[in-house]
């Protein structure tokens, strides 16, 4: 399958357990608008399977980057365990870039609902790590979020012309954690095109004080480095719990945090999975409002991605 730039991450999608509350919190502190609010439709339940669910939705721009926000009003989902780290492999964030850390850490940490995951505060990486500064923290869900501050010299064009509010410009990227980085590299690349960008090694105090993991060490994989933002990163991570999913984790789950995928062909990503082993069924292939057609499918280490093929104009 040739995907190319065609195939790119459309939003990240945050499952939470109060809309009003998430969606205030998104806004009042990073600057997001919201462009819709809505009801979730059926079809979308259905793609996402679970068929019996009721909720709403709210869908949420950052820069040139949108994040989606569902609460399951009826069927609310487990949230996440409390003695989650960045090394269990249900970890997904979202790194939001800032153009003055100070000012964007001090009005994460002025909204009381929000926890830091890393220890001292901002982090400033070594060069072979990245060179960037980042600070590591939780909403309100405890879903995991990421700052970044790109050294001076080394800021990517689209953030200097960034249309973010404030300090907080959009959506660099998203990153999961993953067992194996080639396994995940080949999924993504077969499925969807994506080739493989710089890898780094991060180890160390520094990379240890920002996960808040002793010892830590994690291998670093940028995806589609030729796409828009948000990207995605692998994170291999060789020690911590690294605990799987659970097998039984379901959509409405707060820590099934899912990438939306738009794809100029469905039925090619269908075909690329069938190739790999992993058929979609017929009846997992659904049409959204707007006649988007879209299939829920899983990556190698159980990680949700809905992927949506555009009408036709």
């Amino acid at each position: 399958m040739t995907a190319g730039p065609q195939t790119v991450i459309d939003r990240v999608t945050l499952i939470v357990s109060d809309l009003d509350r998430a969606e205030e919190d998104y806004v009042r502190t990073f600057g997001c608008c919201v462009e819709q609010r809505s009801d979730i439709e059926r079809s979308l339940t259905g793609v996402l399977c679970i068929h019996q669910a009721r909720g709403r939705r709210s869908l949420l721009r950052l820069g040139g980057e949108r994040i989606e926000l569902l609460e399951f009003t009826d069927l609310t989902g487990r949230p996440y365990p409390p003695d989650s780290t960045s090394t269990d492999l249900w970890f997904q964030h979202m790194a939001i870039v800032v153009s003055d850390m100070t000012d964007a850490y001090q009005r994460v940490m002025a909204n009381r609902r929000f926890q830091p995951i890393s220890r001292n505060g901002p982090v400033r990486l070594p060069d072979g790590s990245g060179g960037v500064t980042a600070f590591k923290f939780r909403d309100h869900d405890g879903h995991p979020l990421e700052l970044i501050a790109f050294p001076e010299g080394r800021v990517q064009a689209a953030w200097h012309n960034g249309n973010g509010s404030g300090s907080f410009l959009g959506i660099d990227h998203t990153a999961i954690a993953v067992s194996d980085t080639a396994s995940s590299a080949g999924f993504f690349r077969s499925v969807f095109g994506f080739r493989v960008g710089t890898r780094t090694e991060n180890h160390g105090p520094e990379q240890a004080d920002l996960d808040d993991v002793e010892d830590v060490h994690v291998s670093v994989t940028q995806l589609g480095p030729d796409l828009p933002a948000p990207r995605m990163e692998l994170l291999r991570y060789h020690v911590g719990t690294r605990r799987p999913i659970p097998p039984d984790t379901a959509s409405n789950d707060i820590l099934a945090t899912h990438c939306a995928l738009r794809v100029a062909s469905l039925d090619a990503t269908t075909t690329a999975l069938a190739r790999r082993g992993t058929p979609v069924a017929d009846d997992h292939l659904m049409t959204l409002r707007g006649g988007i057609r879209a299939a829920l499918i899983a990556g190698p280490d159980g990680h949700r991605f809905l992927v949506e093929e555009r009408a036709a104009a």
